[in-house]
């Protein structure tokens, strides 16, 4: 049986939260749908969380060594969000750029140092001492990483995806943030979060198309019931939705 790695990299969304446990969260959704469509193949899954754009290239360079078939990006759009003010770091000096470029880079590259298989089929998030040495010592030492401008959000994409560009037999796929819950006012959300989240949603569509990936638009699949309760994070339903979107998606374009 030939197996076909499929990368994620996102925020919590890939890995799961209370209300919606990881096995049931949309990369694994997205397996299920493809496995039963595809039984002669084996669906392996590295799920690879970043946390701010800026880590999306060495998250990238990590993800490469599973040699997957395909890597998933999901732009979120409350990366662009959350935050009072945007800085961009291009201005600060060389030392403190690479500084926080070193601290980002070593805190994802942590996750990624071993694999840990769970359940049928190979699923890989990374749990290690490594990890466990960055959570207890490295991320006191992290200042708030600032809120990034969509043209910095832009940036870092086009990196991520030129790196992938550059492996042969490596697809790229970009997924939109979908529209957010707009009506939840005590997670901070600013009077123009409606035109922040259009905004991510145009950015991604561009820099997806600028590079040749295939995007998958999530604006509407947002509807009443589609949020957790008083919570900018899907429900189980919106997980399936999500799953069901990025797996038919595939199929249809062949990359499994």
């Amino acid at each position: 049986m030939s197996r076909v790695p499929i990368t994620f990299l996102g925020q919590c969304h890939i890995s799961g939260y209370p209300g919606v446990p990881a096995d049931a969260a949309f990369p694994h959704v997205c397996r299920s749908v493809l496995q039963a469509a595809r039984p002669e193949v084996e669906i392996d899954l590295v799920l690879a969380p970043y946390n701010h754009p800026a880590e999306l290239p060495g998250a990238v360079r990590a993800a490469l060594q599973y040699r997957p078939r395909v890597i998933v990006i999901e732009v979120v759009g409350w990366l662009a969000i959350s935050g009072a003010s945007a800085v961009d770091l291009s201005r600060f000096p060389r030392r403190i750029r690479t500084a926080y470029e070193r601290a980002r880079y070593l805190r994802h590259a942590s996750r990624m140092v071993t694999e840990q298989t769970q359940g049928s089929g190979a699923v890989h998030p990374v749990k290690t001492n490594a990890l466990a040495l960055a959570n207890s010592v490295l991320r006191p030492l992290l200042p708030r990483m600032p809120r990034a401008t969509v043209g910095e959000y832009e940036a870092c994409v086009s990196e991520a995806l030129s790196l992938i560009g550059e492996s042969t037999g490596v697809a790229a796929v970009v997924q939109g943030p979908g529209a957010g819950n707009f009506a939840v006012a005590s997670k901070g959300m600013p009077a123009d979060a409606v035109e922040r989240y259009r905004a991510v949603n145009e950015m991604a569509r561009r820099v997806a198309g600028a590079h040749g990936a295939l995007y998958v638009d999530r604006w509407d699949t947002v509807s009443a019931g589609f949020f957790l309760d008083g919570s900018t994070r899907p429900t189980l339903a919106g997980h399936s939705t999500w799953g069901h979107l990025l797996a038919d998606t595939l199929l249809r374009e062949g990359l499994v």
